[in-house]
């Protein structure tokens, strides 16, 4: 299924933060590979990672940005590595500046106008 398609079939999620993407659908296929090669459920893998279950499954769908320590955790759970988890992996996104998507709604970016009497210095 391609990128299009998902982000029509999940409308609540915002098209802004471009998801899914190559790399969260990449990832999110790993995960549910050694998910099933470990014989558990995505509501077990779950309860094991102390993570909600629509979660997991919006991570596997690729509609989820899990941080470094969720995806450590799910390692554990497992029985992988991060090198393991990410084998295959080779995409890379450029960022806004470069054609990219927008990752989030407060992402800092250099064409982004600096709001007046903000005593935060723009970026260089």
């Amino acid at each position: 299924m391609d990128v299009a398609a998902l982000s029509k079939k999940h409308p609540t999620e915002s098209p802004s933060r471009g998801l899914p993407n190559e790399v969260t659908l990449a990832l999110g296929q790993n995960i549910k590979q050694l998910r099933i090669a470990a014989d558990k459920s995505q509501i077990e893998l779950a309860m094991d990672a102390e993570l909600e279950r629509s979660h997991v499954s919006r991570i596997e769908r690729g509609m989820g940005n899990p941080s470094l320590l969720t995806l450590a955790t799910l390692c554990h759970c497992l029985g992988t590595t991060l090198p393991q988890l990410f084998d295959g992996i080779n995409a890379t996104l450029p960022p806004t500046a470069q054609g990219g998507a927008l990752r989030r709604d407060n992402q800092a970016r250099h064409d982004k106008p600096s709001s007046k009497g903000s005593r935060r210095s723009p970026l260089r």
